[in-house]
């Protein structure tokens, strides 16, 4: 199904809206108001240079030349494509639709979170925001309408107004030309004009009702508004599914942006492993694998990472990362990065001192068994919980060789008691987030363009009673990010070394 755009559905509801707001018809602009004729020679020259000098809210081609190509929003990403997402899930949409009915789409931005007084912490963008849109700038709404039994679609972005003293604290803000020419999106507005905006349309469409489609679990008061005003004639939808089903397959470019985020978080690891040395404090691990990530491109970790020193690493998802980590211990770094809206996710495990136990040794090389042949059975494409079924089997069979669980006789024995030291799953969907598209089923089969981890561990506290003595205080974890391809895999975090015998090379 072919979904082109066209004007009439705006222009006819905001001729409507003019009526009673005539600030409506001063501030809405469209991509066509700004086409315009060549100019003369010294204009032109003119307006290249106020291009030059003008400030904008996230990297440009115009300001980053050696980040972004013309046309694109964010690095790799041009604006065609994000306008065929929107296409996509406007597809999507009508698919699901009855087609009776009017459908209007609101995705949010994300706003500032402020961890004390005016100290905002970090900004990141909503996840689905972002993919739709490439904007990065906080309290933007993307509305998307189409008329009952109507391919067509229109896209509007609504910002808030631009307020100079902002500005002098925080920079430059989007306007509504950067809206169009940059974002590519049809129309803009100010956010004051949502309301009215979702008013109009719902009044036009009243007879045959109107689906609303927004995330269920986020507020957003000025839609709870209008949906409780004009209840009789709305039905609320759930959008997040069909924007993950979308997501979870990543194009060429996304894929591009994963492998350099994988490389950048490899390569960190691997300056990690190398200044490692008795005592050092886990908190020091981390600075370490956060400076090279970020000297390396990215922007910052994806998430809190895991540096937990010997049994600190059967806490699954220790962050406290404080304790020093002393000799003869092993460390597992659990770390990813984010480079431009893309993440990684990795798990390393070597000990501090740069050798092995024989201990170590066994009980790391059951898990890295595990690890490989499960990387292997992504060839064949299976549903993620089919790889979890098969890494308790394995890892069952692998750990009772080597003094676990002596008295499990079956195999389905031994996969209980492999989950009782591995209670997590071993992958998850990867991409924008870590842990990518939550809405899309573990038990659908790998497709290209999906990334996923691989991730078997063993964790073995100290009162594990399956256990031998040896092995107790241990915990284990191997992690890779894997790229279904149309002729197989690629892993993505292949250039960090996880072998016995490499690890030890590089922290001789």
């Amino acid at each position: 199904m072919v979904v082109s755009r066209s004007p009439r559905i705006f222009f006819s509801m905001w001729k409507k809206i003019t009526k009673r707001n005539v600030t409506v018809q001063m501030s809405m602009v469209s991509s066509r108001n700004f086409s315009r004729s060549p100019l003369p020679g010294n204009k032109q020259l003119d307006l290249q240079q106020n291009q030059l000098l003008r400030k904008y809210p996230q990297p440009v081609f115009e300001s980053h030349p050696h980040l972004l190509k013309n046309g694109e929003v964010t690095p790799l990403i041009h604006k065609d494509e994000y306008k065929e997402r929107r296409t996509k899930l406007m597809q999507k949409v009508s698919k699901q639709s009855d087609g009776s009915k009017a459908n209007l789409v609101v995705v949010q931005s994300s706003s500032k979170v402020y961890m004390s007084g005016k100290i905002p912490y970090v900004f990141r963008q909503d996840s689905d925001f972002l993919y739709l849109t490439g904007c990065l700038e906080p309290d933007v709404a993307l509305l998307m309408i189409s008329a009952p039994g109507s391919d067509n679609f229109e896209s509007i972005v609504f910002i808030p107004k631009i307020d100079s003293n902002t500005e002098v604290w925080e920079g430059p803000k989007a306007d509504l030309e950067f809206c169009l020419n940059i974002l590519g999106i049809e129309q803009a507005n100010y956010f004051s004009q949502i309301a009215p905006f979702m008013c109009s349309f719902i009044k036009q469409n009243h007879l045959s009702g109107v689906h609303i489609w927004r995330d269920p679990g986020r507020s957003f008061q000025i839609v709870d508004d209008v949906i409780s005003q004009k209840s009789g004639s709305i039905i609320a939808r759930d959008i997040v599914p069909l924007l993950h089903s979308l997501r979870v397959i990543k194009s060429k470019s996304e894929q591009e942006l994963m492998r350099r985020s994988c490389s950048i978080i490899a390569s960190a690891t691997i300056e990690t492993m190398k200044m490692s040395q008795p005592s050092v404090c886990e908190s020091q691990l981390w600075a370490c694998v956060e400076y090279h990530s970020r000297m390396k491109g990215a922007q910052y970790l994806a998430y809190p990472p895991v540096v937990a020193g010997g049994n600190r690493a059967n806490t699954i998802h220790y962050i406290n990362n404080n304790q020093l980590i002393n000799n003869g211990e092993m460390v597992l770094m659990d770390a990813g990065c984010q480079y431009y809206g893309y993440t990684s996710d990795m798990t390393r495990c070597w000990p501090i001192n740069g050798k092995f136990t024989n201990s170590q040794a066994e009980a790391y090389e059951a898990v890295l068994d595990v690890q490989l042949d499960l990387i292997q059975f992504c060839n064949e494409r299976p549903p993620l919980d089919i790889l979890f079924q098969r890494m308790c089997r394995q890892l069952g069979k692998n750990l009772q060789q080597i003094g676990f669980g002596k008295n499990a006789k079956s195999c389905a024995e031994r996969a209980q008691m492999a989950y009782s030291v591995c209670p997590h799953h071993v992958s998850h969907y990867l991409g924008i987030d870590v842990h990518d598209t939550g809405t899309v089923n573990r038990n659908i089969p790998l497709e290209p363009g999906m990334v996923i981890t691989i991730e078997p561990g063993l964790y073995v506290d100290l009162k594990r009673s399956i256990a031998p003595k040896e092995f107790h205080g241990l915990g284990l974890r191997i992690e890779d990010d894997i790229l279904i391809t149309e002729t197989g895999i690629e892993v993505l975090t292949q250039s960090c070394p996880k072998t016995i015998s490499e690890i030890e090379s590089i922290m001789r």
